[in-house]
């Protein structure tokens, strides 16, 4: 069992078989429950729009639905980007789940396709319900220990695996076979009430997607220019609509945007809140100024959560022609029960792609899922000669955020270099030229520098175009400007705040730890005033180190776990207890 979810009571799987579709209109769908319908979901590179009368019929059923209805959609991330739109007129979105496929898609020219969608639609309007669920861990071949190091906050973490996130990687699915593995989790995840039934539909014999079509030349493609020394190799402060519209047509090799998500983030000097409509309208300005000004055969790849990058989709599909959506396994703030990792790099060329990586003598490599990064054990497999590298895919879970302040530049959402690297090889050859119109500290020009393309990048505020500007100095002079630092900044990616750095007169796991004893004794997760009643430390030091009371209570909630793999004895099953 890859999974566990608390206090679960399994749905019954029923399989319901259609002789045609529009018997879907007419399933009794009058009961709560969730539903699983199985879209075309193979190659990704070739399907798209829903053809037929498919909306027509899931409407219907829709329509008669209990208001507890969830409905869960397996198909292609591009079928996905193409339904949304018409899906959330009745349903609301939830979620986007990146399954892995139990082997690559391969095509000549592409990215090998490893990934689906599974979409989560509910006809509440309320966040999802579900229980919490947690993935087994997984241990690498070589030192059997977790495959990602937990380092001093084992003791924070349950003993059988992590909170489960938006990336299924530990189970797969087949295009050819029926998804077992995935009706196997979702009876575990919505095991709650008021469901009983889970119900599976195959509509995969009854809906057909069409062929990706190229789009009219709806820009000008006949003027080929160079860049201009103006903007090579420039860093350009200023708003990038206005610079964007000054730059010449059909100029850049590599257009990449990672803009604001209008998550309400703290940036320098940008109101990251605007009226969704204004978002998306300012969005698809400079969405057009960037296709306008790729090069024919480019690549435009534009970074955001799943959901916005529906809406790219809508858009760039009728100026430029959809080439990949690859998932970025980005493990984020742990702001719900299902973990937000899945951020989707959607790309888009200017007529015929040509075939990748684009530098025909470069081999791009991924870490095997199943070996860890630990330096000793990375240093005991190059001695040892393991083949521990695999020819990368469309999924990309091997590259981390940044998470420690000594590798972060003083912006509140900084991208670690290592994927501009792989974009920048993957899609450009040495030589060519890159645009970013959201440079922030400059990790995309930084990056485009060190593998010799030439670059432009735009920034906005002069605060981080000044960042920018003085980590290119270091990199002029022979400085890694990735390298680590002493300094702490003062941007954050979270609301939470920051403490200031100081040394501890007792370690903050001793007194979780402390704590801990503390709830097993009274049977409750501790008080404030309990702490100070029962323990063993001043309360003043709890107060001083750190964020929140939730922060002090983490290894009371849990188990605590070992990174090291028990090969004597199995995980626990069944229920969880909160104490043990």
């Amino acid at each position: 069992m890859a999974h566990q979810s608390e206090n679960c009571t399994p749905l019954e799987i029923g399989d319901i078989e259609l002789r045609t579709l529009a018997e879907l209109a007419d399933v009794n769908s009058s009961v709560p429950a969730v539903w699983f319908l199985v879209l075309p979901f193979g190659d990704s590179h070739n399907q798209a729009k829903i053809c037929g009368d498919f909306y027509e019929r899931l409407n219907s059923l829709v329509d008669h639905a209990h208001e507890a209805t969830v409905i869960c959609i397996l198909t292609t991330a591009q079928t996905a980007c193409e339904m949304l739109p018409a899906l959330q007129e009745k349903l609301r979105y939830q979620l986007w789940i990146a399954v892995k496929h139990d082997k690559p898609i391969n095509k000549p020219a592409t990215l090998p396709g490893c990934h689906s969608a599974l979409l989560i639609l509910t006809k509440y309007k309320d966040c999802l319900r579900h229980t919490k669920t947690r993935i087994a861990y997984t241990y690498c071949p070589e030192c059997d220990k977790t495959t990602k190091d937990y380092g001093g906050k084992k003791h924070t973490y349950h003993e059988y695996g992590t909170l489960m996130s938006d990336v299924w990687r530990d189970i797969s699915v087949s295009p050819e076979h029926h998804p077992h593995a995935v009706l196997n989790r979702l009876k575990d995840v919505f095991g709650l009430p008021p469901y009983r039934n889970l119900f599976a539909i195959d509509l995969r014999k009854f809906v057909a997607c069409e062929q990706n079509v190229p789009v009219k030349a709806a820009l000008d493609v006949t003027d080929m220019r160079s860049m201009g020394e103006k903007y090579r190799n420039a860093l350009l402060n200023g708003d990038c609509l206005t610079l964007l519209k000054e730059m010449p047509s059909n100029s850049v090799d590599f257009c990449f945007a990672d803009p604001p998500y209008n998550l309400k983030k703290k940036y320098d000097n940008w109101n990251d809140g605007l009226d969704i409509h204004d978002y998306f309208e300012w969005c698809d300005a400079w969405l057009y100024e960037l296709a306008r000004i790729l090069k024919p055969a480019g690549t435009l790849a534009v970074l955001n959560i799943p959901l916005w990058t529906a809406r790219h989709y809508a858009f760039l599909k009728t100026i430029l022609n959809f080439q990949h959506c690859i998932v970025w396994e980005g493990l984020s703030l742990p702001v719900r029960m299902i973990m937000p990792a899945n951020y989707c790099i959607i790309c888009f060329s200017k007529g015929r792609p040509r075939p990748l990586p684009a530098d025909a003598g470069s081999e791009l490599l991924a870490l095997k899922e199943s070996y860890c990064l630990r330096s000793a054990c990375e240093s005991y497999r190059k001695r040892a000669a393991v083949q521990d590298r695999t020819p990368i895919t469309d999924l990309w879970w091997d590259i981390h955020r940044l998470k420690h302040n000594s590798r972060r530049a003083d912006h509140p959402c900084q991208l670690p270099p290592v994927l501009m690297m792989r974009l920048l090889a993957l899609f450009t050859r040495e030589g060519e030229s890159v645009l970013d119109p959201f440079n922030g500290v400059g990790t995309t020009t930084l990056a485009a520098k060190k593998l010799n393309r030439t670059f432009a990048g735009i920034e906005l505020s002069e605060y981080y175009h000044a960042i920018a500007q003085h980590r290119h100095k270091e990199l002029a002079e022979g400085l890694d400007p990735f390298r680590k630092t002493v300094s702490t900044p003062t941007a954050k990616n979270s609301p939470v705040r920051r403490l200031k750095k100081q040394k501890y007169r007792v370690t903050k796991k001793t007194l979780q730890l402390d704590v801990k004893r503390i709830a097993a004794q009274l049977g409750k997760l501790p008080s404030r005033q309990d702490v100070e009643t029962f323990g063993a430390y001043p309360l003043e030091l709890y107060n001083e180190y750190f964020i929140s009371w939730g922060e002090v209570c983490a290894a009371a909630r849990t188990t605590g776990m070992s990174e090291t793999r028990d090969r004597t004895v199995s995980a626990k099953q069944g229920q969880l207890e909160l104490f043990q």
